[in-house]
């Protein structure tokens, strides 16, 4: 049985209630995990937001990411949100752009990009695995909420009321929206085991190791080998007799393993939040998306009076659904649902964004970083 999204009162009531801006969404996903655990020791909306950018030292500049592997990039009939975060994605622009000249730096991007339109860029470059998204303009004020991707689809588990007071939870995401979560399931009173592959391990615990040590204080960590049998099966069972499974991939990944939740013999209720960024739902299941092209996809984006879009903030896409992800997580348990708990990252950005619209204010960058990561 499936349950719409309003059943989840309290997640919705965070989601959908007006902001001033994004540290208020943030604010108010945290204040909703208060409500469940008043004792948490919750970080700052300000950590949650720039905890990266101040280890880092970036922002974004205009047109350019904080990372400055995404850019918003004008074309025929608006502008393209292109995160190239791998370098095989650089090798794939000639057959994307249909190019027969070296497209080696940004400057002969945006060159070959203003003769292209950019919506039927994005359909190829979708298909090709490229992280990208149309934008057309500046989004007018929504009629209604967004609707959101967390449909909480509910198996013969379902039971009373749980905590996460001692609940198990297997930590299967990389990079910052999965291991928000867990980190905020984790000051809640779960226990988390974070599982890495040698195959692809968390490109986070190099790209910014001082935020990946604070996500992943206090959690059992986990190596294996998802190509060998046995190390396989002792995941499954280890997925199998967990509360909260934390899940960022997309949905064929774990399918070509035999460790989806449909193919493991759970007999326990049990939450999986399947975490992803434009949904499960095909075409969309097989998207790419990184925390700065999804909040462009969502239109969670800054517009100066000439039309020109800029970033707001650091891959904001990707705390905001951690937030959000773990409210909905402590929302389920305490309402006795078991099975799968499907949250986009698209989805949650674009609440946000109608979120901030609602006060008739203009979305900005958070300007300050606070030293000290809990809240006060």
């Amino acid at each position: 049985m499936t349950f719409p999204e309003a059943n989840l009162c309290g997640f919705d009531m965070a989601i959908s209630i007006p902001a001033d801006d994004l540290s208020a969404c943030v604010d108010q996903g945290l204040n909703g995990l208060s409500h469940f655990y008043p004792q948490a020791s919750l970080p700052a909306a300000s950590w949650v937001l720039g905890a990266r950018a101040k280890e880092l030292g970036i922002a974004p500049v205009g047109q350019q990411s904080a990372n400055a592997s995404c850019r918003l990039l004008r074309c025929v009939d608006g502008w393209l949100a292109l995160n190239l975060a791998r370098d095989s994605d650089w090798q794939l622009l000639c057959a994307w752009l249909q190019y027969d000249s070296p497209l080696g730096h940004w400057g002969a991007l945006q060159a070959a990009l203003k003769q292209q339109l950019g919506q039927l860029l994005q359909a190829r470059g979708r298909e090709m695995g490229l992280a990208l998204a149309f934008v057309g303009g500046p989004e007018p004020v929504a009629a209604s909420t967004p609707k959101l991707d967390h449909l909480c689809t509910d198996d013969p588990h379902a039971a009373a009321a749980r905590s996460l007071a001692g609940a198990r939870v297997v930590d299967l995401s990389a990079l910052w929206a999965g291991p928000l979560c867990a980190h905020l399931l984790h000051a809640c009173g779960a226990a988390v085991t974070t599982v890495s592959s040698t195959q692809r391990p968390d490109g986070a615990r190099q790209g910014s190791p001082l935020l990946y040590d604070q996500l992943h204080t206090g959690h059992e960590h986990l190596v294996l080998d998802f190509e060998d049998a046995q190390q396989r099966q002792q995941l499954a069972r280890l997925l199998a007799n967990a509360d909260v499974v934390i899940a960022a991939s997309r949905p064929r990944a774990l399918l070509g393993l035999g460790l989806n939740r449909e193919a493991l013999v759970v007999t326990r209720p049990q939450i999986w939040l399947a975490i992803t960024a434009y949904g499960r739902i095909e075409p969309a299941g097989h998207w790419i998306g990184f925390g700065d092209d999804v909040a462009a996809a969502a239109k969670l984006l800054q517009w100066d009076e000439l039309s020109q879009p800029s970033f707001v903030g650091d891959a904001v896409a990707d705390p905001l659904t951690g937030t959000f992800a773990a409210l909905a997580v402590a929302n389920a348990l305490a309402q006795g649902r078991s099975g799968r708990l499907d949250l986009s990252m698209h989805s949650v950005a674009a609440a946000c964004r109608y979120k901030i619209q609602q006060t008739g204010l203009k979305l900005a960058c958070p300007v300050a970083y606070n030293h000290d990561p809990r809240r006060q």
